[in-house]
């Protein structure tokens, strides 16, 4: 049962967005949300029957002994601000925005012959990383699309003692072993790069010729694995695009009508927010509401989760949105 004072608490929140906080004895964060009616989604932890909730969610209003909200004029704002505040704080009971550590971050080696390798997160974090992907089998799968159609190694070592197998089997160019091949190789660690920015080498257009070769020739059941790759290469540069954008321009998102806010990020942060009567508000004007360095964004984690964030709110809400990237006025 909710501790009495929880639940009179949670009737004087406003029913606006924002975001609320549970918090322990010693005002510790348990719990950080987010909500467009703050009272309304609060209420729904308190309510005297909660067997169907999540024991997690049970044990953290079983801990809580009070509630702290901050209200903001959107959605998105309270978006980013509970991002903002999980990252900094980690509730325990938080699990969502807290994976973006135990996500996949991948860069491409400045080896002699480069290849794509996993982000050990007790190591120097590399300048230009790419992510976040969800798990370990999403870039094995990547690292499928690069072998099979730009022959890049994912090999742990060049100079095999024996024969390369990959080399053999069509899904490396084998610059260790084969001299001739070494320029081309670093070409297609360029595309490889090019590929992980979201920026299509004419691995599509190759997909394509390949799955037209293979209907011609009866091969259905090899042209429906490269449709598999052709559709997931498409997805994977919707997204990458605007996370590799997000941290390095300029992004305006407007309203495709008249009523909400216009957003201006600069390389990831938040510049301002234009409402519709004309005011702007700016980064420092409210602490809680716009600080968002509190969260340290010199690791490139962080910014990329919060591309990935803005873009997925983007895709809920895209036929309210339009948006567009332009060049960053400082490099």
């Amino acid at each position: 049962m909710p501790a009495p004072t929880l639940i009179q608490a949670s009737k004087r929140l406003p029913n606006k967005p924002g975001v609320y906080l549970f918090l322990d004895a010693d005002d510790r964060p348990l719990y950080v949300g987010k909500s467009v009616r703050i009272r309304q989604r609060v209420a729904s932890y308190l309510r005297k029957n909660q067997s169907d909730m999540e024991e997690r969610i049970q044990r953290m209003v079983h801990e809580s002994r009070s509630i702290r909200h901050i209200e903001t004029q959107t959605e998105l704002l309270a978006l980013l601000l509970e991002d903002a505040l999980i990252k900094k704080y980690l509730p325990i009971y938080n699990i969502k925005q807290k994976q973006f550590k135990d996500y996949q971050y991948v860069w491409i080696s400045d080896d002699p012959f480069p290849r794509m390798k996993r982000i050990d997160a007790t190591a120097d974090m590399p300048s230009e990383i790419f992510g976040p992907f969800k798990d370990r089998f999403f870039v094995d799968r990547l690292q499928e699309i690069f072998s099979r159609y730009l022959g890049f190694r994912s090999c742990q070592e060049a100079h095999p003692e024996k024969r390369c197998i990959e080399l053999d089997l069509g899904q490396c160019l084998g610059p260790c072993v084969l001299p001739e091949v070494r320029e081309s190789y670093l070409v297609q660690s360029q595309k490889v790069r090019e590929f992980l920015q979201g920026t299509d080498p004419g691995i599509t257009e190759l997909i394509e010729s390949k799955i037209q070769e293979s209907i011609a020739s009866l091969r259905f059941e090899h042209a429906s694995r490269l449709r598999d790759d052709l559709i997931f290469c498409d997805h994977f540069f919707h997204r990458q695009r605007f996370n590799h954008r997000f941290r390095r321009e300029r992004l305006e998102i407007r309203p495709s009508v008249l009523g909400t806010p216009i957003y201006h990020f600069e390389k990831g942060a938040l510049q301002e927010v234009v409402f519709k009567n004309g005011q702007i508000k700016r980064p420092g004007e409210q602490l809680d509401l716009f600080d968002l360095s509190i969260v340290k964004e010199d690791d490139p984690r962080y910014l990329l989760d919060r591309a990935n964030l803005v873009f997925n709110w983007l895709n809920k809400n895209r036929e309210d949105l339009d948006f567009q990237f332009e060049a960053s006025g400082s490099v």
